[in-house]
C-alpha cells in the first residue's frame, strides 16, 4: 500500500514527530527539509541560505524555506535560534490570510497538503516520501 492510497493509515502527526525527532537542531531541520522538498518540487520551493564571511559566500545554513502548494504558502524562517512558521493563503495573487503555527502543526499541515497533492502528482509524492523516509541529502 502506498503513501497516497486511501486507508494507508499514515498518521501525519507521527510522521511530523519523527521528522522533528530526527532533526532536533532547527538549523539542520530547515536544511534537510528544504533540500528534500527542493529536490522533489523544484521551483515551487524557495530556500534562502545564510551568507557571510570575508567573501560573502553562501553557506549550507538555511535561513528560510517557502513551499508553494496550490493557494497556500508554507514558510519557515529561522529567527534567533528558533523557527517561525506561517501558512499564508492567496487568491488571485493577493495574500488574504496568514496564520502563525508551532513548527509541529506547520509540519503536519505541510505533510497533509503534500499527501493530498501526491494523489495525482508524482513530484509531490516524491517530496512526501523524501520528508518521511529520508531523501538523498
Amino acid at each position: 500500500m502506498g503513501l497516497t492510497e486511501p486507508g494507508a493509515g499514515m498518521d501525519l502527526e507521527m510522521a511530523a514527530a519523527a521528522v522533528l525527532a530526527d532533526n532536533k537542531d532547527v538549523r539542520l531541520l530547515l536544511r534537510v527539509l528544504g533540500n528534500n522538498l527542493k529536490e522533489a518540487l523544484g521551483d515551487r520551493v524557495e530556500v534562502a541560505h545564510a551568507t557571510g564571511g570575508l567573501l560573502h559566500r553562501q553557506s549550507e545554513d538555511v535561513t528560510s524555506i517557502t513551499v508553494h502548494l496550490d493557494t497556500d504558502d508554507y514558510e519557515a524562517q529561522l529567527e534567533h535560534g528558533s523557527v517561525r512558521c506561517t501558512v499564508g493563503r492567496s487568491s488571485g495573487g493577493i495574500r488574504i490570510r496568514s496564520e502563525q503555527l508551532p513548527v509541529e502543526q506547520w509540519l503536519t499541515r505541510l505533510l497533509g497538503s503534500l499527501q493530498q497533492e501526491a494523489v495525482n502528482n508524482q513530484s509531490a509524492q516524491a517530496a512526501l516520501q523524501n520528508v518521511i523516509i529520508g531523501g538523498g541529502t
